[in-house]
């Protein structure tokens, strides 16, 4: 395994609503699991549970440990903002001839727009304009590359044509900055008793699910979070 900047080029805006995704060792996973014609769109716990020996025998990255708590040896992305702005995406239910009318099933013939799938919605979508992606990771080259190349978005609202990408590039590099960076700084999330207390290092806490699927309760915890990792042109040197 060797010391990896994992780089993807973008050539529209992405939807993000924080600097921490999208997460390369998510993103990997389920590529992988799609290869091997094992992903779900919406996995229960149980089937997590059922993957994880697969995954991990066929992951392309190095999995780490933190005082016994394992990871993948990947980076938070890192990016430099050149432009932002807010677009926003809608929903609204409406009967005619441009809208089918719902699949009630066993429901009551009832349309409520606050909830279920007549809900109504408004919602702000930020955009960031940029135009590369930058992971560091220890992994296997060739493996990583041919995982993502299938890739061709990233981000929210893909189907709308947000975060598409031009090539993948995986390389190796000769430095490991997966956990540290170049200065000393924090590049991912980590549990907060994982962090150094033998120097100053800034980070914000939050809890997190620091460990893939993000969304599983036993993976999200109180963590140290980078914040170095995103920057913008306006941003001091």
């Amino acid at each position: 395994m060797l010391n990896l900047r994992i780089t993807a080029y973008l050539s529209t805006p992405l939807a993000a609503y924080d600097n921490w995704s999208p997460s390369i060792d998510s993103l990997l996973e389920w590529m992988l699991l799609d290869k091997l014609g094992l992903v779900s769109p919406n996995p229960t716990p149980q089937q997590v549970e059922d993957s994880r020996t697969i995954v991990a025998a066929n992951m392309p990255i190095t999995k780490g440990d933190l005082k016994g708590q394992w990871y993948w040896q990947v980076s938070s992305p890192c990016y430099t903002i050149l432009a932002e702005n807010q677009d926003r995406f809608r929903k609204r239910w409406e009967p005619g001839i441009d809208t089918p009318n719902p699949n009630w099933g066993k429901r009551k013939a009832k349309v409520d727009t606050s909830q279920g799938a007549e809900k109504s919605y408004d919602l702000p979508l930020p955009l960031r304009t940029i135009d590369r992606i930058d992971w560091y990771a220890i992994g296997d080259v060739e493996g990583v590359q041919s995982l993502l190349e299938p890739c061709t978005s990233l981000g929210k609202k893909r189907s709308i044509g947000n975060g598409q990408i031009s090539r993948w590039q995986t390389i190796p590099i000769e430095y490991d900055w997966h956990l540290w960076g170049k200065n000393g700084e924090l590049m991912r999330p980590i549990p907060l008793e994982c962090m150094p207390v033998d120097r100053p290092i800034d980070f914000a806490p939050l809890r997190w699910g620091w460990r893939p699927p993000s969304w599983l309760h036993t993976n999200k915890t109180n963590c140290a979070m980078p914040i170095h990792n995103v920057r913008r042109l306006t941003d001091a040197p």
